[in-house]
C-alpha cells in the first residue's frame, strides 16, 4: 500500500516530467518558427525575441528534468 507521501512524490514525478516534455515542445516548435524562411510566414517575431524564448523554455525543461529526477530517487529510496 502506497503511503500519502508515495504518493505526493509520484504526482510530483510525473507532473514535472509533463512539464519538461510541454517545454521541450515549445522549444522545438518555436526553433522551427526561427527556421522557417520569411516567405512562407505573413507575421513573424523578430530573431531577438524568438531566441531567448527558445533558451528559457530549454533551461525550464531542463530544471523540469532534474527536479523529476530527484523526485524519482526520493521515491525508490523510500
Amino acid at each position: 500500500m502506497e503511503t500519502k507521501k508515495e504518493k505526493i512524490l509520484l504526482g510530483k514525478q510525473e507532473d514535472y516530467n509533463r512539464f519538461g516534455y510541454v517545454l521541450w515542445s515549445l522549444a522545438a516548435f518555436l526553433y522551427v518558427g526561427l527556421v522557417i524562411p520569411e516567405d512562407l510566414a505573413q507575421t513573424t517575431r523578430p530573431p531577438e525575441l524568438m531566441i531567448p524564448a527558445i533558451c528559457l523554455s530549454l533551461v525550464g525543461a531542463v530544471i523540469c528534468n532534474r527536479l523529476a529526477i530527484r523526485a524519482k530517487k526520493k521515491l525508490y529510496d523510500e
